[in-house]
């Protein structure tokens, strides 16, 4: 696609937040009674991702957060991760625009440590590891799940940091259909459509569909102390420090295409049958050379992300319900360059028979689970030949596992055991207990132990020239302990963990094999400590909400702090709502951080605001102002973040 066509068509507000929610408790209830009812709303969500089954927020165990759609619909242009750099426990990377290579940490752990679901569907690359965030869709999302701490025993590799999962927009009662549309800086447009509802009668069908667009200019990403920058560095030094050659300095945009679907119906009473799609594809600019002139180019990335499913639910006694899911996602990449356009391809085939059976006021989960994982690519081997090499491998994982949640008038517990036997590698078996103790009706303590694993991606174990497969599974261990007060229009949450990982991989000139200069190995083990504080307070109109983390993510070999973490991150927001007119803004906060080759990475505080006006019942007009102050700061040493920004547009939504 050429992009020529395209163009044409603070600490003191938190102190004050973190007072106000330290009002008189309930008193103690040492009963069933004590967990309050469930409610969909943003202050007592009902979680699903926590046990692989809906419960009520305050019988989460699990420390989590949630995004919800009123806050998803405040973004305005901003993207997927930097909509997540605003919640509890969450740290991103990213090479400058929305839709360049970007990363999500949760909780100090790196990138691929954490698993991404959409709607259930597990999504990543399988080559790398890691899920391809740019191409996710915000404007289609629904809803937001962040689970913190290992969850290996619930949904197997990867899963150490955490789980992030996706919700798209489901259908239910009358036929609505809405649709929003708005320009911003940097030449951005967005504009989203969709139709949903629900058939009358008792086999009913409940549908959805919804469509976006974003298309961007972009900016120029590339910064001045970036040490590949033609405008900045002599030719001499870019041909000693960049062995790809110079980098462009002019704009780089991107266009985004995405649609997603649903469709059930319940044939029988307890008996449900359906389908459910996303398709995304990102065209995305990224600045390159061409090779052996160093003479500056942009390069275009194009990625193909899909996951698709059919599901049946099945009531098969009063007691027990069968969830049957075959599902499949792809992660297709292909780089567009003046001499080479090399694919890097990722298909995923995943079976899973779930299993709910009711035990008095408990419940017990079994589990078993099929993934396929092909990779394939072309891309020049850099190792050895320096000649494109195609490459393809395909492992199976078969997994079995079981849960078992307890629930005894103050008392909660959850356990959980799972194996995973990846074929051609070996068998891993994690674990998860946790237990928790309502001292009030409002206010919960809970003590959590959870493991979890990844394996070497294919490009770890595989890839000539740099595989190396006598490599072990990265492993964790998670401990951690909170207490969390919650009532209406109250809400705590402070969490203290340590997190344990070994093996991790990393590239190393020792232990290779044979010809090898250097490969992936096991060469580090990293120790992450850490609290996090995360509070919400309502008073009528106006509602305050805080976070902050202190966390200390060591490499233990070195003693270095991981690359891109910071020791400390947060953020502060308020909004008020006067009768059809809302206002909020927000702060988004964190400490120096290190990158590749010791380089540092400034501190920074970006301040955002946004607003919305009820025009009509089924009218709105909205406006998002991100970074007031056009901070200049730093996710990627040598890259440009956006600067000051705005973003207005118009919305239509049936009531």
């Amino acid at each position: 696609m050429k992009y020529s066509h395209v163009y044409q068509r603070s600490t003191l507000f938190f102190t004050l937040i973190t007072t106000a929610i330290f009002s008189t408790p309930s008193q103690a209830q040492n009963d069933s009674s004590s967990s309050v009812s469930v409610a969909a709303s943003a202050m007592n969500p009902v979680i699903v991702t926590a046990n692989r089954s809906p419960t009520a927020a305050n019988n989460v165990l699990a420390d989590y957060d949630y995004i919800g759609p009123e806050e998803i619909a405040q973004a305005g242009q901003t993207s997927l991760v930097e909509l997540l750099q605003r919640q509890r426990g969450v740290e991103i990377s990213s090479y400058g625009t929305g839709g360049s290579i970007a990363s999500v940490f949760l909780r100090g752990t790196s990138n691929a440590q954490s698993l991404v679901l959409i709607d259930g569907v597990r999504t990543d690359s399988g080559f790398l590891g890691g899920p391809s965030w740019q191409s996710i869709p915000l404007a289609l999302i629904d809803h937001i799940e962040i689970i913190f701490g290992p969850q290996s025993s619930l949904y197997g590799a990867d899963a150490i940091g955490g789980v992030v999962q996706i919700f798209t927009k489901q259908g239910d009662g009358p036929p609505k259909v809405s649709a929003s549309s708005g320009y911003g800086t940097y030449g951005t447009t967005i504009t989203e459509a969709s139709v949903y509802g629900a058939t009358e009668g008792a086999q009913k069908i409940r549908y959805s569909l919804s469509a976006s667009q974003n298309l961007s200019m972009g900016f120029n990403t590339v910064a001045d102390n970036n040490p590949c920058n033609p405008s900045t560095q002599s030719k001499k030094s870019i041909a000693r420090n960049c062995y790809y050659g110079a980098l462009p300095t002019n704009r780089t945009g991107y266009v985004q295409d995405a649609i997603t679907g649903r469709a059930s119906q319940e044939w029988i009473q307890g008996q449900e049958f359906g389908v459910q799609f996303l398709q995304s594809r990102l065209n995305n600019q990224y600045p390159g050379n061409t090779p052996g002139t160093y003479a500056p180019a942009t390069m275009n990335n194009v990625n193909d992300l899909g996951t698709y499913s059919a599901y049946s639910k099945n009531k098969v006694m009063e007691n027990w319900k069968s969830l049957l899911q075959v599902s499949q996602s792809i992660d297709n990449g292909q780089q567009l360059t003046p001499t080479t356009n090399p694919v890097n391809n990722t298909k995923q085939n995943i079976y899973t028979w779930q299993n709910d059976i009711a035990v008095g006021p408990d419940l017990v989960q079994i589990l078993a689970e099929r993934r396929t994982q092909n990779v394939f690519t072309n891309q020049v081997n850099y190792y050895t030949t320096y000649q494109p090499e195609n490459f393809n491998q395909t492992r199976n994982t078969n997994s079995v596992a079981g849960a078992y949640q307890l629930k005894r008038g103050a008392h909660l517990a959850n356990l959980s055991l799972r194996n995973d036997s990846i074929t051609g590698y070996g068998a891993q078996t994690t674990g998860g207990a946790a237990y928790g103790y309502f001292f009030t009706k409002a206010l919960r303590g809970n003590i959590n132990y959870s493991t979890g694993f990844r394996p070497p991606s294919f490009n770890d174990l595989y890839y000539p020239g740099y595989g190396n497969p006598t490599l072990q599974a990265e492993k964790s261990r998670n401990t951690e302990a909170g207490l969390h007060y919650e009532e209406a229009g109250y809400e705590l949450h402070l969490v203290g963990y340590t997190n344990t990982i070994t093996n991790l991989i990393q590239y190393s000139s020792s232990g290779c094999p044979p010809g090898y200069f250097g490969c992936a190995s096991n060469v580090a083990n990293a120790k992450i400590n850490g609290a996090s504080l995360g509070a919400s307070k309502q008073f009528d109109n106006l509602i305050l909400k805080g976070s902050f983390d202190q966390q200390n993510p060591i490499n233990e070999n070195t003693g270095a702090v991981l690359l891109k973490r910071a020791r400390q991150f947060g953020n502060a927001a308020a909004e008020y709502k006067s009768g059809l007119l809302t206002t909020g803004g927000g702060v988004t906060f964190s400490g120096q951080r290190t990158d590749y080759g010791n380089t540092g990475l400034g501190g920074y505080a970006i301040f955002n605001l946004y607003a919305n006006y009820d025009v009509t019942k089924d009218w709105s007009i909205f406006g998002r102002w991100n970074n007031v102050f056009n901070k200049d700061y730093q996710l990627t040493y040598g890259y440009n973040t956006p600067g000051t920004n705005v973003f207005v547009g118009a919305r239509y939504a049936m009531k």
